[in-house]
């Protein structure tokens, strides 16, 4: 109910621009969306090992060239006391044109600020249809404090349109063992603004009892 409240509080703000997404994958991008320009992206996935489903949301603002602010929320779909908002900011210290690394921060919390977390993320170009990305994160959940690591390539095909992507990503703590998984999957562009996914991951440790399934959609308004 909170995130379908303020979805349509910010509903007037919208228009159109190009897309840039930080779905699908457990890991974030560096691009931040144009100023003065809103972007949703929403998905819904199936986890094996809760025999449940979740929906993710997140609503992002364009503030500078290199600034946005967000909105997002989790919904857990078979108890909602577990579903989580929140907010966060991503600023980009490093651009990353003509081949170069590009470089970003992005600072999250909850509302009750309970749960927070701190991420660098990183993008290269490394042919005109290969890329790479990588990130690093501090994360305090439950009152646990982790460590987050994720690096993936992706190959975008030559009209532009379709994408596939592979990612490891790993989480360590220094009480528990670590926990490493990967995903992968496809986005299609199916206009300028609107983005398509579907994508699959799980748990290296667990693959069969672990895994999840994931779709989604992305769209930027002006």
């Amino acid at each position: 109910m909170k995130s379908q409240l303020l979805f349509f509080l910010f509903l007037p703000l919208f228009y159109l621009a190009q897309i840039k997404t930080d779905r699908p994958g457990e890991g974030t991008a560096s691009d931040v969306v144009s100023p003065k320009t809103i972007q949703l992206e929403s998905g819904v996935v199936y986890h094996k090992d809760e025999n449940g489903f979740t929906s993710d949301h997140l609503l992002r603002f364009g503030i500078t060239e290199k600034w946005e602010v967000r909105l997002q929320t989790n919904q857990d779909l078979s108890d909602s006391s577990e579903s989580t908002y929140g907010f966060s900011s991503k600023y980009k210290f490093l651009a990353g044109e003509n081949f170069s690394p590009s470089l970003a921060l992005i600072a999250d919390s909850d509302f009750q600020f309970k749960n927070y977390s701190f991420t660098l993320a990183s993008d290269k170009k490394l042919t005109e249809n290969l890329g790479s990305s990588a990130g690093i994160a501090y994360l305090k959940e439950n009152l646990l404090h982790y460590f987050f690591f994720s690096f993936g390539l992706d190959y975008t095909f030559e009209d532009d349109r379709w994408t596939i992507f592979g990612e490891y990503f790993g989480y360590y703590n220094s009480m528990i063992s670590p926990e490493h998984g990967s995903d992968f999957g496809i986005t299609f562009l199916a206009s300028p603004n609107l983005q398509l996914d579907v994508s699959f991951g799980s748990n290296l440790q667990n693959i069969s009892n672990q895994y999840f399934l994931s779709t989604g959609i992305s769209y930027h308004f002006r």
